[in-house]
């Protein structure tokens, strides 16, 4: 088509004054010719020996060089040849944008949780660590949305990811994340609802720290699913022989199991009493 003629053009051009420069440059022999006239031409300014004085043509090799590439600077089209190999471009980028801008914020919620949770919280830290759940799923919204819109419109296309097993690992471990934090996720509820209904009871040791190491494993996904990605993206293990459909059944089932089990752990948690000091059980 006309996009690929455009950009072989570009190519051969370029190649052209490549190669015609480093002809122009090049060392040259000289040779030595003695004049029989007695008055010798007054030397140009040359201070890199670039001309040869015994020669009488014009061309000096910096001309050549500009005439060489004189087609790329006066053919826009040739120079425009590059982009218009990437379509959507401006989409595309948004897209990565969103991606990466939301593992940001998923990372700052989580964190704000692992620092917060903590035996006996107040009502302000609950209030805390449940509006951070919130930006938590929020921020996981927009990567879902980002990360779909990069597999299947831009980037190597559906195609390419679906026979691409680290593709799908990638998924799984999306997958164990975002089913892990069902469990903090459904106890915040839990508690916000009691706490309305004026049945608020300090969290215990047992809770806390169930869910902190929830928060740690959540933080360990984030930082082996961009590893995975990374080779996604430059198709180590790529292979056609692996039905996509498996793969992606497996993944889902990955994430179906996992989140069954932590939201019923989250329901049947039975965290440890509070104990309370002296004074405030004495009144």
């Amino acid at each position: 088509n006309v996009i690929d003629l455009q950009i072989t053009t570009m190519r051969l051009t370029a190649l052209l004054s490549l190669f015609a420069a480093a002809t122009a440059w090049a060392p040259q022999p000289r040779t030595t010719i003695k004049s029989s006239s007695s008055t010798s031409a007054p030397q140009s300014f040359d201070p890199l020996n670039l001309s040869d004085e015994t020669s009488s043509s014009p061309v000096r090799p910096e001309a050549v060089f500009l005439a060489s590439a004189l087609p790329i600077i006066a053919n826009p089209s040739v120079a425009s040849a590059a982009t218009a190999g990437a379509p959507n471009a401006v989409g595309s980028a948004i897209a990565a944008y969103g991606h990466y801008i939301s593992m940001i914020g998923i990372l700052a919620c989580i964190m704000a949780e692992r620092l917060t949770i903590k035996p006996n919280m107040s009502e302000e830290e609950e209030d805390f660590i449940a509006a951070a759940d919130i930006g938590l799923g929020v921020w996981g919204v927009g990567i879902a949305y980002s990360g779909y819109l990069r597999a299947v419109e831009y980037e190597k296309g559906f195609d390419f990811y679906a026979h691409e097993p680290l593709f799908w690992l990638k998924i799984a471990f999306v997958g164990v994340f975002g089913a892990s934090s069902f469990f903090n996720t459904v106890v915040i509820i839990q508690r916000a609802i009691a706490k309305r209904n004026g049945n608020f009871t300090p969290m215990g040791e047992k809770l806390s720290n169930r869910m902190i190491r929830i928060c740690n494993a959540e933080l360990t996904a984030i930082a082996i699913i961009p590893l995975t990605a990374t080779f996604m993206a430059r198709g180590v293990g790529y292979s056609q022989d692996i039905p996509w459909q498996a793969e992606a059944a497996l993944a889902a089932l990955v994430f179906g199991g996992l989140s069954f089990k932590y939201i019923k752990e989250a329901l049947t948690f039975e965290d440890n009493p509070v104990s309370l000091p002296s004074s405030a059980s004495e009144d």
